[in-house]
């Protein structure tokens, strides 16, 4: 009985603790956009179609400063295997400010469709990007096209490595 205590609290703290996630920066594109029309688009089948999801996190031109960040994750897949997953985070920062003014995260290896229904959005207010910024102060939540009571919120523990 006390050994099962003991791996019981291992397991908790492993799963309390050992769970950071660290968002690397992949690029930074100034003068940019976030192509609104992609993820407008997340709610359609098509979007699995010839790298759309990965085409949605690249910048269009525009007036702001595009950062597009990556999280690899060992995670336990719907069939029941380990495997490696990607989360991706786009983000729209004022470069004046360097308030961040809107951003997206998704699971390429999403396995759920339609696509939208592992979509969040950014709904905190002035943030100030900058390196190990925690992603929960983001507050990002599903989009607003696809609501459900589960998952209403992204909880996962994550900074930014901007370096």
């Amino acid at each position: 009985m006390k050994k099962l205590l003991i791996i019981i609290f291992i397991l908790i703290c492993n799963l309390t603790f050992g769970q950071e996630k660290i968002y690397t920066l992949i690029s930074k594109t100034e003068n940019a956009d976030i192509n609104y029309k992609a993820f407008k688009n997340f709610d359609n089948f098509k979007i699995y179609k010839n790298d759309g999801l990965k085409k949605a996190f690249s910048s269009k031109k525009g007036g702001s400063d595009i950062y597009v960040l990556i999280s690899e994750f060992n995670g336990d897949s719907f069939d029941g295997t380990r495997k490696i997953f990607h989360d991706y985070l786009i983000l729209k920062v004022d470069p004046k400010s360097e308030l961040i003014i809107d951003g997206f995260q998704y699971t390429m290896e999403w396995a759920e469709p339609p696509a939208i229904s592992d979509l969040y959005r950014v709904t905190g207010k002035n943030i100030k990007i900058g390196n190990g910024l925690n992603l929960n102060s983001l507050k990002m939540g599903l989009d607003k096209y696809y609501q459900s009571n589960y998952r209403k919120y992204l909880t996962d523990n994550g900074k930014l490595n901007l370096n």
